[in-house]
């Protein structure tokens, strides 16, 4: 299929969010478009309000209109606002940040966010950020929930990367995880995405088989230490259904695909 304008224009749009402020040259290389082409689209998108330019430094950035654009996804992100009085509480009771996740691509997409403001050291996860199923206590949830034809086809088709020492990447061992994952109802995620940080979560659910998304406390591991995994999963993974079944799930504490 041949590309079009608007494809590398979005590819700008794309590596600019990851990227941050770029100029054109550095646009070029990343986008493999001519620098002139790439000229040319700022130029469309800095017209009607996507990007702006530093008059100082000639680089790009994402305009402010893609603040009230991510505001209003928010706002038509109807779990976002179910889930917020047990997102609070379970803040409260484990002082520590929780994160609303949705699942789209084969990722989990971080929607909503609650801090401890009396924490000295907090753990943000920007919203709109993407984490990978495999290497996250949210995706591992999600697998876990997951038939084998799509474990099968997840490991066939999605790369692995070893983000820490601790990342799980061989196939027999992510299979023993979701397996423990499911007996226990609940995913920890121990230093595998980043280190420093571990994470438990679990997910809510429409019914059994029906996924709305994933809930998490995270925190840095001299908070969250190896011995109050158990307990954190726990509270969690009651949030978790709490919220399920306030959303009419009668089965929300099974882990059987």
């Amino acid at each position: 299929m041949t590309e079009t304008s608007l494809d590398k224009a979005l590819r700008l749009l794309d590596i600019l969010c990851a990227q941050g402020r770029s100029g054109v040259t550095t646009l070029a290389r990343l986008s493999g478009c001519p620098a002139p082409t790439v000229h040319r689209l700022l130029a469309v998108l800095a017209r009607n309000g996507y990007v702006t330019r530093d008059p100082l430094t000639r680089e790009y950035v994402l305009a402010l209109k893609f603040l009230e654009m991510g505001a209003r996804v928010r706002n038509d992100i109807p779990l976002a606002s179910l889930t917020m009085p047990a997102m609070r509480e379970l803040m409260e009771l484990s002082g520590e940040t929780v994160n609303l996740v949705v699942f789209e691509h084969l990722e989990a997409v971080y929607v909503e966010q609650v801090v401890n403001p009396r924490s000295m050291l907090l753990m943000f996860t920007r919203i709109g950020a993407r984490a990978p199923l495999f290497c996250s206590g949210v995706g591992k949830a999600y697998l876990a929930t997951r038939e084998e034809a799509f474990i099968d086809e997840y490991c066939a088709t999605v790369e692995r990367i070893r983000r820490t020492r601790h990342t799980i990447v061989e196939e027999t061992a992510l299979r023993q995880e979701l397996c423990r994952i499911r007996r226990q109802g609940y995913a920890v995620d121990d230093e595998e995405m980043e280190y420093g940080v571990r994470c438990v979560a679990a997910l809510i659910r429409r019914s059994s088989n029906v996924v709305l998304g994933g809930i998490s406390i995270s925190g840095p591991t001299a908070r969250v230490t190896t011995d109050s995994l158990s307990r954190l999963g726990l509270e969690v993974r009651r949030a978790a259904e709490e919220i399920s079944t306030g959303l009419g799930c009668r089965d929300s504490h099974t882990f059987n695909p």
